[in-house]
């Protein structure tokens, strides 16, 4: 029975390691060797202080009062959140772009939102957010394909800010936002700068999104709301022309490593842009290996909504509402993969969402002073120049190529993933229910084997039977039976009996 116990479990071991190793194979994805950035515009592109220069900005005193969650009567465009969204408007509208059409907000005299009446401000659209009551914004603006639309591209990210004040008393934090997420809006501004004047085959539109974390009761919550609404807005806004070929999200920019994040499994697109990053020396690191094939396919199974069941940082921001979607993802971050963190000394304070998220306190990780200023600057130019390169110009082509079949290997691996999930699961069970059985039986059998040893159908035997009876030869008492051995004289067995000499 053991050698049959150990042959269950040995069988079922392999065909469990065999399913996670399977989860870990995916098909190779097309590899691309795209064209480098001209050299004189990479310089000029790399050597420009406007991203550093909007996050300045962003940190002033008007810019970081953006708490992305208030009280519905509390919306206002002359202070907090909706002052910094119009400030945002008003900047998209400098370089050019315009509002998505249907996107506005109607506001009284004194800058409140109002239902009837009142002045219109265009390219920002409200909603109520989770918190009961409340209401956030975003800000929408695009540019519209030079000859012809293939789709639109959307470029997002969330621009709130834990600072200011909330009637529903909860703390918020006192700090600029530079990291969370000043300085991935800071890039997306120099993104949108720099593709005011390029040529285009899609509809560029920028959103800047609200309430993406909010406080309540003195806890923090990710609740993604302003990307959750503009999903949800987005096909009435477009209309029969909506056809989103793929979401660029910029977020937790100023860290220790910067990596490109498309999905749980390689993507061709992915492969594309770390093509374009390497073509013009840009320093991006590979995304780790994060795919834990076992645990992720079965948490793929109870988990939802996480396209892999297991929250890693590359679904823990705006973007997760898209990817469940099945529509394509790009998020550059910069941060220690492993921790979350900004960097991964485990000396270093939490800075997200804390009063330490400071400009002064990003520069510190990148050396401080003015190598810490040219540090935080070649990071948010590099996500620029990556983004720029890699959808115009010589290699427009390419990234048509490179995004033609997303949707498709999206699928494909979102269906292998599911139907790994459910293998896996019944795999699982089917290890621990073997594992139950053959303990059963293991305990059955040896409990049998006890019962069988004991005599049936007669009284219990007695130990002392032979000796009562003068017993023979192979009795318990034998040894000591002196009259059997030597006819009735002294015992001589040679000292064998310890009693031998009394």
């Amino acid at each position: 029975m053991k050698k049959r116990f150990v042959l269950i479990s040995i069988l079922l071991l392999a065909a469990v390691a065999a399913t996670a190793m399977l989860s870990g194979c995916t098909a190779v994805k097309e590899e691309f060797s795209p064209a480098a950035a001209d050299e004189e515009y990479k310089n000029q592109v790399m050597s420009s202080s406007v991203a550093y220069e909007y996050l300045e900005w962003l940190g002033g005193e008007d810019m970081r009062s953006r708490y992305g969650s208030v009280d519905s009567d509390e919306l206002n465009v002359n202070y907090g959140v909706g002052k910094a969204a119009v400030k945002l408007a008003a900047e998209m509208e400098s370089m050019g772009y315009t509002p998505v059409e249907g996107v506005s907000i109607s506001v009284n005299s004194e800058g409140y939102l109002t239902t009837y009446g009142g002045s219109e401000v265009t390219g920002i659209m409200s909603y109520s957010t989770a918190m009961q009551g409340q209401s956030g914004v975003n800000v929408l603006y695009e540019k519209r394909a030079t000859n012809g639309s293939r789709g639109q591209i959307y470029i997002i990210t969330h621009f709130d800010n834990l600072f200011g004040t909330t009637s529903s008393g909860a703390t918020v934090i006192t700090a600029e936002g530079a990291y969370e997420n000043g300085a991935a809006v800071a890039s997306a501004l120099y993104t949108a700068q720099l593709l005011a004047a390029a040529q285009t085959e899609y509809d560029i539109v920028f959103a800047f999104l609200g309430s993406s974390v909010i406080s309540a009761s003195n806890t923090i919550y990710y609740c993604w709301d302003g990307a959750n609404e503009l999903l949800k807005k987005l096909p009435s806004l477009y209309g029969k022309d909506y056809d989103p070929v793929l979401v660029i999200n910029l977020w937790r920019l100023g860290g220790e490593n910067l990596y490109m994040y498309s999905s749980d499994s390689p993507t061709s697109y992915n492969n594309y842009f770390y093509a374009v990053a390497s073509a013009d020396g840009a320093d991006f690191e590979a995304v780790p290996d994060y795919k834990h094939s076992f645990s992720e396919a079965f948490g793929n199974y109870v988990l939802a909504p996480s396209p892999s069941g297991v929250y890693h940082p590359g679904v823990l921001n705006d973007s997760i509402y898209f990817m469940n979607s099945g529509i394509p993802t790009l998020t550059y971050m910069s941060l220690d993969w492993e921790g979350g963190k900004e960097n991964a000394d485990p000396s270093s304070p939490d800075v997200a969402y804390t009063g330490s998220d400071t400009l002064d306190n990003m520069k510190l990780s990148f050396g401080g002073g003015e190598t810490g200023v040219q540090g935080i600057t070649e990071q948010l130019n590099s996500v620029a120049l990556n983004i720029v390169n890699a959808i115009t110009g010589k290699n427009a082509a390419m990234f048509q190529e490179a995004i033609s079949t997303a949707r498709e290997e999206l699928s494909s691996d979102s269906d292998a993933l599911y139907g790994l999930s459910i293998a896996t699961t019944v795999l699982t069970w089917a290890f621990v229910i073997g594992l139950l059985i053959a303990a059963i039986l293991l305990r059955g059998k040896n409990v049998t084997k006890m019962i069988s040893r004991k005599p049936q159908g007669s009284a219990p035997s007695d130990p002392f039977t032979d000796f009562k009876n003068g017993g023979s030869s192979g009795g318990p008492f034998e040894e000591f039976d002196d009259d059997k051995k030597n006819g009735g004289g002294k015992n001589s067995s040679g000292g064998g009996d310890i009693f031998e000499g009394f």
